[in-house]
C-alpha cells in the first residue's frame, strides 16, 4: 500500500491554528490554542527525529489535547495521533487515558519535508511580527526554520 501522510498547520488570529493530519483513509482536523508552543514542537521534531528514535508534539485544545507520536525505524516513521479528554502534557489527566485518532506511517524525509513546507508558507505568509499578532504568547521558531529551509 502507498504510503499517504497529510500535514497542514493553519494559522488563525486570537492564539489559535488548526492542524490537518491524514492518511490515505481519513484526514483529521485538531485545534490549537497558544498555551503551547506547538509550532516549535512541530519543528523540533522534525529535526531531532534525525537522529533520536521518538518525538513526540503536543497540540492543546481547550479543554484536552491532541498528542503526536512518532517513532523512527531505520528512515520509517510510524505515527499516532492521540486523543485527551484534559491536559495531559499538563498532568490534569493520566497519560494513559487516550483515546488512537489517526494512525499510520510514512518516511522520515517525507515527514521532515512536510513540516518545511509549513514553515516556509507561515513565515512567506506571516514573517515574525505578523506570527507574534496572531499567535501571541510565543514567537515563531525562528532558528527551527533556518535548519530546516535547506
Amino acid at each position: 500500500m502507498k504510503s499517504v501522510f497529510t500535514l497542514k498547520y493553519i494559522l488563525h488570529t486570537g492564539g489559535w491554528a488548526i492542524l490537518e493530519i491524514g492518511n490515505i483513509e481519513k484526514t483529521v482536523t485538531v485545534n490549537i490554542s497558544f498555551f503551547h508552543d506547538s509550532l516549535k514542537e512541530l519543528a523540533q521534531s522534525a529535526i531531532e527525529l534525525k537522529t533520536k528514535g521518538e518525538k513526540s508534539v503536543v497540540f492543546m485544545d481547550e479543554p484536552g489535547e491532541h498528542k503526536l507520536i512518532l517513532k523512527k525505524n531505520g528512515t520509517s516513521i510510524s505515527y499516532e495521533l492521540r486523543w485527551y479528554k484534559d491536559w495531559a502534557s499538563w498532568n490534569l489527566i493520566s497519560g494513559d487515558n487516550f483515546e488512537t485518532i489517526l494512525s499510520g506511517a510514512t518516511t522520515l524525509p517525507k515527514y521532515i519535508n512536510l513540516v518545511r513546507e509549513n514553515l516556509i508558507r507561515i513565515w512567506n505568509e506571516e514573517g515574525l511580527e505578523g506570527y507574534k499578532k496572531k499567535w501571541c504568547k510565543h514567537d515563531f521558531p525562528l532558528s527551527e526554520y533556518e535548519l530546516l529551509k535547506g
